[in-house]
C-alpha cells in the first residue's frame, strides 16, 4: 500500500491524520508539536462524536 493509500485510509479512531492536515500549510509558523497534539486530541473528539451517533 502506498503513503497516499495509508492517508486516504487513515487509522481507526482518526478522521483526518495529521500528516494530509499539515500538507494544507505551505509554512507551518510556529511550534508544529504543539499544534499536532491539540489536532489529535480535536480529531479524536470528532472521531468519537460521530462514533456515538453513528451507533444510536
Amino acid at each position: 500500500m502506498s503513503e497516499k493509500e495509508k492517508l486516504l485510509n487513515p487509522n481507526p479512531g482518526v478522521c483526518v491524520p495529521w500528516e494530509v492536515k499539515l500538507e494544507e500549510f505551505e509554512n507551518f509558523p510556529g511550534n508544529e508539536e504543539i499544534v499536532k497534539k491539540e489536532w489529535e486530541k480535536l480529531d479524536d473528539f470528532a472521531y468519537n462524536f460521530i462514533w456515538f451517533w453513528a451507533q444510536r
